[in-house]
């Protein structure tokens, strides 16, 4: 065992090493010590893909995605709704999870209606679903039917008749098995009643009612710093919340969190001459373009040489001398091609105009849509902002220590003299709507940018066409860094710690966050965009969802450090495994990180509890002016979830509960709640009247309908959990 072990570790550095660097000897040398190592059947497999592997459980049964044709199932649906369309990351990931659900409960829905034994009769698919005069509706025939009157009705019937009998049985038969799952949809819905009682408890909760005053702080508000965080505070937590529900929630997938940084693998000077050589043959392009218009709408040059246009430029998107050499060029002239950070540029000057400019500074944190660290990017920014206020003349210093902006982080985060459309909408928005001296956070795709409006003036800006190509990072050059900086970094970080190695080459270290065994989970926002709510096994952005990360991660113990991982042309990235947290344990050590946040809040609630004594006698506006807060108003409902019954919020049933326990003109103490300490103050209180007389029976109908209503929305889940699903995919795709 010694020896085997002893060989597998001389095995895997000198694959560490081969990287089509160290010659065919070694590359034989390293098959032959594998080959020694791994039984070649076991080789074959991995090829063959002849060795079963789970990637989903179905009542209880592993099961395989290639036995249920998934990858053809996926396939066939982009071939029918996105034909010819390129699919966006974010839309292949919601076309994987939506192809997959919809086969699940398509089976399920089949098991269903089998067991219970529904039908549709050839009679109730003539009489019925084809009748022309009073047909029963079906949600197969929308997709089959494009407009919903009679005529089109017919239409359809017609085109079915001159279809050849086997495509008119397929359409038939889909037919039937939508006409019996809307039966069974129907079963469970209207199997459900309202009662008297549930009626009469609704009435009294939405007719009672109370004003109150009430003073909010969010344990956000209050600094970390404030609470010593220990494993015996932890413990005590742990002994009163252990058997909540929402452990099993949290825990439905293994976890792992890891530190990694990135390195940037800067070209060559040889790497920027083969890129300034392309950019040569097109200048004469740039140069002999006589009708401009022409130039600009000439889509096919574009998509063919990358060209993008600036028809509001102003300066601070390239070097001083550049922007330099274009206010003094005339219409038509062309610059370059130039080297602008990682990229080879060519400018063509198409016109002058005049319009409104600004200038504004900034602080870049980046951010990205579904980012599993926004909260925390959103309140450094929020602090920066506060310092910013309190003392402007610390920009340049914060910019540097903080702006993920490295193309204006040498001008102090200065873009100036933009004109209007050169900037993303948010950017723009806050840079030309505020005074010179506002100061601000705004969100874009970017992340948050802390912004400080500098100015604003009418000026000439200049109308470009800009050729861009990115600068190649050569084998060559990738190589000689990833012996001399990587692999450095890599032992160094071995030898003395991760951290003091990132500190020695003046790297920053970033957090992963919880990164979940599970597959990205994609969802609407309220303008039917599609975005993440979690970026599941790839982890941040940042590392391009790169499928070797999540491998390594969830196949090694705390403390490893993996190798240097190429994660683009011109990226690596070097990680340390901090955090592995099992799915369905409940036990402390398991938890302790999942339940830290909830920590933190309770013992911020003890701290502001214990430093802030509440005389009830006080009045709300002196309370709030103490505690340097504002005391607000509002008519909450006893059937509220929360003050304001926002449903995108935290519920707060303790809270309200607490609300309307107290007497009119009485204060409470400060009440733990959710999201935040509360002070209250009871200003009236309505209760609901009711007799013997009393009608409750629209309350009842409403209610009826409200439990139907999410029998509707929520059944399929229900029956995902009945035959015991589980989406195993990501645990597949990790282990191979």
């Amino acid at each position: 065992m010694y020896i085997r072990e002893l060989l597998r570790q001389t095995f895997m550095a000198i694959i560490g090493k081969i990287r089509e660097k160290s010659g065919l000897v070694v590359t034989i040398v390293g098959i032959g010590l594998f080959l020694f190592i791994v039984p070649l059947d076991k080789i074959l497999q991995q090829f063959s893909g002849s060795t079963a592997k789970s990637d989903f459980v179905f009542n209880g049964n592993e099961q395989n995605a290639i036995d249920w044709n998934l990858s053809a199932r996926i396939s066939n649906f982009k071939e029918q709704n996105a034909k010819d369309k390129v699919l966006k990351v974010v839309e292949n990931d919601y076309i994987n999870s939506y192809v997959f659900e919809n086969m699940i409960v398509d089976t399920i829905l089949s098991l269903e209606t089998k067991k219970i034994g529904i039908t549709v009769s050839n009679a109730e698919l003539n009489d019925g679903i084809l009748n022309e005069s009073h047909h029963l509706p079906t949600k197969e025939k929308e997709n089959y039917i494009k407009g919903d009157t009679i005529d089109d009705f017919i239409n359809w019937k017609n085109q079915i008749s001159n279809r050849d009998v086997r495509t008119q049985i397929f359409i038939e038969n889909d037919l039937k098995t939508s006409r019996s799952r809307d039966k069974y949809r129907a079963m469970i819905k209207y199997g459900v009643l309202g009662t008297y009682e549930e009626g009469k408890r609704n009435f009294i909760e939405e007719q009672t009612n109370a004003e109150i005053s009430y003073i909010f702080k969010p344990y956000q508000e209050i600094p970390d710093s404030v609470v010593d965080l220990n494993d015996e505070n932890r413990e005590s937590y742990f002994t009163n919340h252990r058997y909540e529900a929402k452990w099993e929630y949290l825990l439905k997938n293994d976890i792992v969190k890891y530190d990694y940084v990135v390195l940037n693998i800067k070209p060559s000077e040889g790497d920027k001459e083969e890129a300034k050589k392309v950019l040569d043959d097109v200048k004469t392009i740039f140069e002999d373009a006589n009708n401009d218009n022409k130039f600009i709408n000439d889509s096919a040059f574009a998509q063919s040489y990358g060209i993008y246009f600036e028809p509001n430029y102003k300066g601070g998107k390239f070097s001083n001398l550049i922007d330099q050499k274009i206010e003094n060029s005339s219409k038509g002239d062309v610059i370059g091609p130039f080297v602008n950070i990682d990229k080879v540029q060519l400018i063509k000057v198409l016109d002058s105009v005049q319009g409104e400019q600004a200038k504004v500074r900034h602080i870049l944190i980046n951010s990205r849509e579904g980012d599993l660290n926004d909260s925390k990017n959103k309140k450094l920014a929020d602090s920066i902002l506060y310092a910013i206020r309190l003392d402007s003349s610390k920009f340049n210093s914060l910019v540097t220590k903080y702006s993920d902006d490295q193309a204006s982080v040498a001008n102090g985060g200065v873009y100036a003299w933009f004109p209007k459309g050169q900037m993303v909408p948010e950017f723009e928005d806050f840079s030309f709507n505020n005074s010179a001296g506002k100061s601000g956070v705004v969100k874009t795709t970017y992340g948050y940018h802390i912004i400080q409006v500098l100015g604003k003036r009418m000026g000439a800006f200049n109308k470009l066409a800009i050729k861009d190509r990115n600068i190649q990072v050569s084998e060559t050059t990738r190589n000689e860094f990833y012996d001399s900086v990587a692999r450095s970094f890599y032992d160094l970080a071995k030898k003395t710690s991760f951290n003091e190695a990132a500190e020695e080459f003046g790297l920053i270290v970033k957090e992963s966050g919880n990164v979940k065994l599970e597959f990205p989970q994609v969802t609407f926002d309220n303008n039917g965009r599609l975005q993440y709510t979690s970026l599941g096994l790839y982890g941040p952005y940042e590392l391009n969802r790169d499928i070797n990360i999540a491998k390594w991660a969830f196949n090694n113990e705390v403390g490893h450090i993996m190798e240097p991982e190429d994660i683009s042309e011109n990226q690596i990235a070097i990680a340390v495994l901090k955090e592995k947290i099992i799915e369905n344990d409940i036990r402390f050590n398991n938890l302790k990180s999942i339940m830290e946040p909830e920590v933190k809040n309770k013992l911020k609630a003890e701290y502001f509890i214990n430093n802030n004594k509440i005389d009830s006698k006080t009045s709300m506006d002196t309370i709030a002016k103490s505690l340097n807060l504002k005391s607000n108003f509002k008519n909450v409902k006893y059937s509220d979830r929360n003050i304001g019954n926002n449903y995108q919020q935290l519920p707060e049933p303790k809270l309200i509960a607490k609300i309307f326990h107290m007497n009119e003109n009485e204060t409470s103490s400060i009440i733990e709640g959710e999201s935040g300490l509360y002070i209250v103050k009871v200003l009236m209180r309505n209760n609901a009247k009711t007799n013997e007389t009393t009608d409750f029976s629209s309350k009842v109908d409403e209610y009826q309908n409200y439990l139907r209503n999410l029998i509707e929305q929520t059944y399929y889940g229900s029956l995902y959990k009945a035959y015991d699903v589980k989406d195993q995919r990501a645990k597949s795709e990790v282990s191979n």
